[in-house]
């Protein structure tokens, strides 16, 4: 498949929901629709993995422009309005870090976020009380939160060793899922949860206790038809699907050739599932918000990852997880805490 075009229908696309009488950076949530932060946040977000580097290719009063209008939605306090429905602040505070590390600028007001777990002591009750049984959204405050602030340069040694002592404590080193002897609400919690903890370990490169589980429980999960969501009327391409790529890709590095005949095996089928969607009901797909289409992106990037020879582009693509463009924390809070 050649992703060049995908990049091409994607780009073009976005340029459509561009605000034309707004500031540079200000995008629509969908043809006809109002502009909105995520918008803005998902488009920074999705040049960068289709192979585009911001402060390379954006004047320095384009890129300040960006930030200032993803800083408009800003309050003093160092919150944001206009989050994406059903999403925290911590999910905010991650999506706008990456855009703005992307851009190289930073937010307008320091915040306090961090604050009720900063303190090493304090990372246990903090992680107790996310909800594992629920964990594929409530993992959102891990990625936005705990694995935010472990990449700024303020975050002790100390502060990581605490959270990965925990993670590895309650991993359950049979399922490679979290958190041992919690059951989940429903098949999909423990893979979108893992998705949002994962990187941590890639990130700072700290080994993961359980890969060869991981793969094994991933593999299992895929449905008949390829895909890891059972939710018929869903997204033709959803989250969680690029949770398992990314899952795979991660455990496949740490665990070389541990089934990676079948892990091919199984993106491959997948991916014959993805250029159909993207053949049959790509108009469909370009409706959605493009928060979605971010997603869609990631799946393409890791697809690519995966199967380079058969995903093929002048650039490279990335993912929302592994690259560490969007885990710029010290630039994007330059002014904070």
């Amino acid at each position: 498949m050649n992703l060049g075009d995908v990049r091409s229908v994607l780009l073009n696309h976005l340029a459509s929901l561009r605000d034309r009488d707004g500031p540079v950076g200000s995008y629509r949530g969908g043809r006809g629709r109002r502009t909105d932060l995520y918008a803005s946040l998902d488009v920074a977000l999705m040049r960068t993995l289709m192979g585009e580097t911001l402060v390379e290719t954006l004047s320095p009063a384009e890129r300040r422009a960006w930030a200032d209008h993803i800083n408009s939605f800003q309050k003093p306090n160092g919150t944001f309005t206009d989050v994406f429905t059903h999403h925290s602040q911590l999910h905010g505070h991650g999506m706008v870090v990456g855009a703005l590390g992307a851009l190289g600028e930073p937010m307008r007001y320091p915040h306090t976020l961090y604050a009720p777990f900063a303190d090493p002591a304090e990372v246990p009750a903090w992680l107790e009380q996310i909800d594992w049984a629920a964990q594929w959204s409530a993992s959102h405050l891990f990625w936005g939160g705990m694995h935010i602030y472990s990449m700024s340069a303020a975050c002790p040694r100390e502060w990581r060793t605490a959270v990965f002592n925990w993670l590895d404590a309650h991993l359950d080193r049979a399922t490679g899922w979290w958190a041992k002897g919690i059951p989940h609400t429903d098949r999909h919690q423990a893979l979108g949860g893992s998705a949002h903890i994962l990187p941590i370990y890639q990130h700072h490169q700290r080994a993961f206790p359980a890969p060869e589980r991981l793969i094994d429980s991933v593999l299992a999960m895929q449905l008949p038809d390829a895909r890891w969501l059972d939710d018929p009327g869903h997204y033709p391409v959803s989250y969680l699907e690029l949770d398992a790529l990314y899952a795979l890709k991660f455990a496949g590095e740490t665990a070389p050739g541990y089934r990676a005949g079948e892990i091919r095996d199984a993106v491959h089928r997948f991916g014959r599932t993805v250029e159909s969607a993207w053949t049959n009901r790509r108009a469909e797909l370009l409706d959605e918000h493009p928060h979605i289409l971010l997603g869609l992106a990631g799946t393409f990037g890791l697809l690519q990852q995966h199967l380079s020879e058969d995903y093929t582009d002048d650039v490279t693509w990335t993912d929302i997880f592994s690259d560490r463009r969007l885990y710029q924390t010290d630039i994007a809070t330059a002014k904070s805490d």
